[in-house]
């Protein structure tokens, strides 16, 4: 086992998965691979929250008219500097422990992305974090982590975030 990838998106669950990648790599004499996927978002159409969407054209000239008295949300910014100060620290502890780490930073659907990397290395093992999120949540808004476990054709070792 010479190549492990590692999926990080700066949550609370990357730390312990950092701990846990840097302690086995180091028995291993692997080399990581951490990866952070730019997911892009499409802007939504005008009115696509209107009731036009749901199946009731007689509002549609509601929904798609101007909407008043709400703030729209700056688009999300480009890593900060904790972001920048964490991939510094991680690649600091990686060099302490002699280890070789590389960062990658596609831009894409994150699963796919995470899975092109993988063959791109070749990755003998995908070490991720888990959330610890419900299966509501998972069925509402999807799972990184699941998408990565049904269409892997690598061995994937979840590593579960610490619990409050």
């Amino acid at each position: 086992m010479k190549n492990i990838l590692v999926p990080i998106d700066y949550s609370d669950a990357t730390h312990p998965v950092i701990d846990f990648v840097r302690d086995l790599a180091g028995a291993l004499n692997a080399e990581v691979h951490l990866v952070h996927v730019k997911e892009i978002t499409a802007p939504a159409a005008a009115g696509a929250m209107g009731y036009g969407v749901f199946g009731l054209p007689e509002m549609m000239t509601m929904s798609s008219g101007p909407v008043t008295g709400v703030k729209t949300i700056p688009p999300e910014a480009p890593p900060g500097q904790t972001q920048r100060r964490k991939l510094k620290d991680w690649e600091k502890e990686f060099a302490d422990a002699g280890l070789k780490a590389t960062l990658r930073e596609p831009t894409g659907p994150v699963v796919e992305e995470i899975l092109r990397e993988a063959d791109r290395r070749p990755a003998d093992l995908i070490i991720m974090g888990t959330h610890g999120h419900g299966a509501m949540y998972n069925l509402l808004v999807g799972s990184v982590t699941e998408g990565v476990l049904k269409h892997s054709t690598r061995p994937v070792l979840l590593v579960p975030s610490a619990r409050a």
